[in-house]
């Protein structure tokens, strides 16, 4: 991906970055919350409004500019994908059950089940989530922005900084990934690898990384040393969050059951792959 291309991936993490800083222009008693990106004209800022359905006396409404996405996303962005400007927008309703629904719109690079499994990481269980811009652009800074406008709705909970910072890392290695083998592939291979993180809670670098091959191994995507290693150190933060397997189990497996025709294809090749390089080996040793 260009780095212009990138630029925009970022933008909506922070969506809602000044939400709780900016006290006076939110609504504390608003149970859903809206942000917009701060370099958009007025006119784009009430069509996005009008796309999520709402007035900004209706929800919590915030601004988010560039400063406020380097502040959240500097730990697991680089400066060139951070970019200059602040874009994309994020609506965000806190529900008592359902689970999490998440939709996307004029996002190109980020898919709604990258965000979810995002969320998911976050410890966020049940929430109805929309990802837009009015024009097209990546899409990825809509995450940390999701997070916190979750928290400054009513209903919404306070999330650790351990859990954004390990949903924000996720969610871009996911996306770095997706340019390599496909964002649905790598969506389900992220999904599959967590919920057997989640389960097994490995307590070293080195467990987790055992974890990751065995999963990774099931699939014929060639990755390579550098990927595994990407893949773990996102791991084993999760590992360390304490994620409840039981809780969370249900969402987990929505990724999964969304993803699963392109997972069980993808896993079939890479056991013909795997028998097939097998099968070499042994007859390759005999003649020798």
């Amino acid at each position: 991906m260009k780095l212009k291309s990138i630029k925009n991936v970022m933008i909506m993490f922070m969506v809602v970055s000044l939400m709780i800083a900016l006290p006076l222009k939110a609504k504390a008693d608003a149970f859903t919350s809206v942000t917009l990106g701060g370099d958009l004209t007025e006119e784009q800022k009430q069509s996005m409004l009008k796309y999520f359905g709402v007035t900004k006396d209706q929800v919590n409404l915030v601004q988010v500019n560039i400063d406020d996405e380097k502040k959240y996303l500097g730990k697991v962005a680089t400066k060139e994908q951070i970019g200059t400007k602040s874009i994309s927008c994020s609506y965000v309703e806190p529900t008592e059950s359902g689970g999490i629904n998440v939709t996307t719109y004029n996002l190109y690079w980020v898919t709604s089940d990258m965000i979810k499994n995002s969320l998911i990481t976050a410890g966020i269980t049940n929430a109805k989530v929309k990802a837009a811009a009015p024009f097209n652009v990546s899409g990825t800074a809509a995450l940390t922005g999701i997070m916190e406008g979750f928290e400054a709705s009513k209903g919404g909970n306070q999330i650790s900084e351990a859990n954004k910072e390990a949903a924000n890392q996720e969610l871009v290695t996911t996306g770095n990934l997706g340019q390599k083998i496909g964002k649905d592939k790598a969506a389900g291979l992220m999904n599959e690898v967590k919920k057997e993180v989640v389960e097994q809670k490995p307590e070293s670098k080195d467990a987790t990384e055992k974890i990751v091959k065995n999963v990774v191994n099931n699939y014929n995507y060639n990755l390579n040393d550098n990927d595994v290693k990407n893949i773990t150190n996102v791991m084993y933060k999760i590992s360390n969050l304490n994620l409840d397997y039981s809780k969370i189990k249900g969402q987990l497996n929505q990724v999964t059951d969304k993803l699963k025709s392109t997972l069980e294809s993808d896993e079939t090749k890479g056991f013909f792959a795997k028998t097939w390089t097998s099968i070499k080996n042994f007859f390759g040793g005999l003649f020798k």
